[in-house]
């Protein structure tokens, strides 16, 4: 049985590419029931940055060419040009593609939450029609697992590394929590949406919006259920909000004496201020004012670098992380192998002493009963003893693929044959 991963991502193929592959759930499990003759167990995960299958199989070559037969019938392209932005992984190295991808190693945006709910999402949507088994329950199951390590483990998903998800992740540590906060936006640009998004993402709920064009503040406030307000009634508003984000274009600056006025009348009240003009829109003294922290976007890049310098050094223990989870899976998969085979082994060795055992019997009908438990008790203790060693050994060896030819070579050697056929032939 063989586990592979087949797929394109934002490394492999352009957006024009990635968003034909986009499916919904029920074209998802279309494609997986398509591919049903060749691929035991499926689950499908489409996202904006990729799509990809991830199926136990006994037919790598075949299940590929049906799997593009599958993508060229719903997507109507020609066969070569769906296979020439996809990769194929095979086994240990699914395995690794997955746990990456599932712990967001593998994103376009290093670190990011939201790719692991989708994982879980595809796996649910695939394992609750059916198309899931023993193989990739547990395979992701263990992906689930070694992602919260990950997480829990390293600052992969605490570092931010843009500047606005930064001057956010400054706000939180100020005030802790951002729920009862309110926010004054002072300019109505993409800087700040984007930032302002980042807020409301946080728990902030009171917007103010002040812009020297009445309508784009407008627009933007009815965003974030705000108020919108011109660019002097917004200055009035320092007195009562906890963060000022301020990006208005040039010709617009606040001075120390302007907000020393405001700090004034706050009572003492930390006030966090957000300076992404370009050029600056608040005088850099102002940050010496007591209770105000100041960070323009010179301060916010900084810190962005460095968290990227930061979450860079925490892949490399994401990554030996993953490889060991990786590791447990291949001697939990390979230990599936080893069961039957022990089994079978077992059943061989019974089924020569049962039969020589009746044999026994059948040339001494007079033996006494009690003569004949003890026979079989010594027999089957025999039995017993003579595995022993052979199943321990089989164990012990570490290679994964050590342990699957020795597998293997007991299957020649004795004839293993699964219990249904013996009985059979009983």
């Amino acid at each position: 049985m063989k586990f592979i991963v087949y797929g394109l991502n934002h490394t492999t193929a352009p957006i024009e590419v990635r968003e034909k592959y986009a499916l919904e759930q029920d074209k998802a499990l279309e494609v997986l029931r398509a591919l049903k003759t060749q691929a035991l167990e499926g689950v499908f995960l489409s996202t904006c940055n990729r799509v990809e299958f991830y199926l136990a199989t006994e037919t790598v070559d075949r299940l590929i060419e049906e799997t593009h037969k599958a993508l060229s019938s719903i997507y109507k392209l020609k066969p070569v040009d769906v296979k020439k932005y996809f990769y194929c992984y095979e086994d240990s190295e699914a395995f690794y593609h997955l746990f990456r991808v599932a712990s967001s190693l593998d994103s376009m945006v290093l670190g990011e939450a939201q790719i692991l709910g989708q994982v879980k999402d595809a796996y649910e949507g695939s394992r609750e029609a059916g198309m899931t088994g023993v193989l990739l329950n547990g395979i992701f199951s263990r992906a689930f697992s070694a992602a919260k390590k990950v997480r829990s483990q390293t600052e992969i998903a605490r570092m931010p590394t843009n500047i606005s998800s930064v001057a956010v992740d400054l706000a939180k540590k100020i005030f802790s929590s951002l729920n009862e906060n309110k926010v004054l936006i002072l300019g109505a640009g993409d800087m700040s949406e984007l930032t302002a998004k980042y807020l409301a993402d946080s728990g902030v709920r009171g917007f103010y919006v002040a812009n020297r064009t009445l309508e784009k503040a407008k627009t933007l406030a009815s965003k974030l259920n705000g108020i919108s307000l011109s660019l002097d009634e917004g200055l009035k508003k320092i007195t009562e909000v906890d963060i000022v984000l301020t990006s208005v274009g040039s010709g617009f600056s606040l001075r120390k004496e302007e907000i020393e006025k405001f700090i004034k009348l706050r009572g003492g009240r930390s006030i966090f201020i957000i300076d992404m003009g370009v050029p600056r829109n608040v005088d850099s003294d102002v940050g010496k004012l007591e209770s105000v922290y100041l960070y323009n976007i010179d301060n916010l890049s900084a810190i962005a670098n460095e968290n990227r310098g930061e979450r860079q050094k925490a892949v490399e223990a994401a990554e030996y992380i993953l490889r060991e989870e990786v590791d447990k899976l291949c001697n939990w998969l390979v230990s599936l192998e080893l069961v039957p085979t022990i089994t079978r082994l077992r059943d061989r060795y019974e089924f020569i002493r049962d039969a020589e055992y009746q044999d026994f019997l059948d040339r001494f009908p007079n033996l006494p009963e009690k003569e004949k438990k003890a026979i079989e008790r010594l027999t089957r203790d025999i039995t017993l003893k003579v595995l022993h060693e052979p199943t321990v050994n089989l164990k012990k060896v570490e290679s994964k693929v050590d342990r699957f030819e020795f597998a293997r070579m007991l299957h020649e050697i004795f004839s293993l044959k699964d219990r249904n056929d013996i009985d059979r032939k009983t």
